[in-house]
């Protein structure tokens, strides 16, 4: 791929950072990279034409050996720290590069396995993983389980050398493009809430799986419900011990709450970045109300200094992260601090393009909707407070 997107420049992003300064050979490294092979347009709006964008994005980043730069070497990663992921997924942002496809994989399923998969499941799953060869869908919620996911009903018996599963998962991203899901399931019969589950790789493309996408407000069927009527799947294709799947859901988690603390403030920035151009052309060219755009530039001002704050914090845990710190539930603040920003960010951004924000099946109506899920995504705001409430500041239930 070459590109003719120009690169913004680091000082969208705030002040530089001495922990990842903008100098840093990594960041120079990736930076030229990205010059020579980021995608020459943004994300489409279709669906199906984002979703092949994106897996040929992740296949070029696995090529020049940038897909998954937090695995070990051995693996096909470059080993990087909490800082270097930091300064990586910064100079994404910059670049204005499309996300990834395999984001279920590379950012969960594959750490999680590198951790506790036995040696059969990591040579046959990560290597396809990382080049999105293969693609992967989490299949953790149900109807009755979204944040509460000790009372999933899903149910996986085993029958000789093979799983056989049971039960219904929804809000699974993009599980109509997926050729394996990891459901996590309840093994043992007699079990309740945490007990008794165990996290099975389950091919999609089998008869005893059923993928229904939803169509969401934004009008694309991001996430679907999926459906397991006499689904099987190896026996040795569970992740971790059996039984004991709320101990891998766990580890999984970490890398889900923790990926978020180098991923989410970049691509916001850049947002604000391209808003306050957006808010100066309309309020040149007059379609802005005076009073409007001030009101507009005050927000758009607040919003910054948020960002600024959880890039910040971001940094914090980074830092810590690096000297061998486990952060652990810290990861709730990152995720309700991102949750509240993206759906701001989202409602400014319409508002300042005007009426043409609110029309259907633009970039700005579409943002604008999406953002709606920001407070959802892993976990409520809810139940992010009650985590942080509970487990950080240890006040009663």
């Amino acid at each position: 791929m070459s590109t003719t997107t120009k690169t913004l420049p680091s000082s969208v992003l705030g002040p530089e950072i001495s922990a990842a300064p903008d100098d840093h050979p990594f960041r120079r490294e990736f930076r030229d990279w990205l010059a020579a092979n980021s995608p020459a347009r943004p994300e489409p709006l279709d669906q199906d034409e984002k979703f092949a964008l994106r897996r040929a994005w992740q296949r070029t980043l696995f090529e020049g050996g940038w897909a998954g730069p937090a695995w070990p070497e051995e693996y096909g990663g470059r080993g990087a720290g909490p800082l270097h992921q930091f300064m990586y997924y910064e100079e994404l942002a910059l670049a204005r590069a499309p996300y990834i496809a395999n984001t279920p994989g590379i950012s969960l399923l594959g750490p999680t396995l590198i951790q506790v998969g036995s040696e059969e499941l990591k040579s046959r799953f990560l290597p396809v993983m990382l080049s999105a060869e293969e693609i992967f869908s989490q299949g953790f919620s149900e109807p009755n389980a979204g944040s509460d996911l000790a009372a999933i009903r899903a149910r996986a018996k085993r029958d000789g050398d093979e799983w056989v599963i049971d039960g219904q998962k929804i809000w699974t991203t993009w599980a109509q493009y997926s050729d394996y899901c990891f459901v996590l399931c309840r093994t043992d019969p007699e079990s309740e809430r945490h007990r008794g589950l165990t996290l099975l790789i389950c091919p999609v493309d089998q008869p005893g799986v059923t993928v229904r996408p939803i169509e969401q407000i934004s009008g694309d069927p991001e996430f679907c419900e999926v459906f397991f009527d006499g689904a099987r799947c190896p026996a040795e294709w569970a992740v971790g011990g059996v039984d004991d799947g709320w101990t891998t859901a766990m580890v999984l988690f970490q890398f889900e709450r923790g990926d978020q603390g180098f991923t989410d403030h970049s691509r916001m920035l850049v947002r604000l970045h391209e808003i306050a151009a957006t808010l100066r052309e309309g309020a040149a060219a007059g379609s802005l109300d005076p009073a409007g755009a001030q009101q507009a530039r005050l927000r758009l001002a607040g919003l910054w200094v948020r960002c600024q704050q959880l890039r910040r914090f971001n940094l914090r845990v980074a830092v810590r992260q690096e000297s061998g710190e486990q952060i652990g539930m810290e990861g709730s603040v990152v995720n309700l601090f991102w949750g509240e920003l993206e759906r701001e960010i989202g409602e400014l951004g319409s508002e300042v393009h005007g009426a043409a924000g609110l029309l259907l099946h633009t970039e700005p109506s579409h943002e604008l909707l999406a953002a709606r899920a920001g407070t959802i995504h892993s976990g409520t705001s809810e139940i992010q407070r009650n985590i942080i409430a509970e487990r950080i500041l240890g006040l009663p239930r």
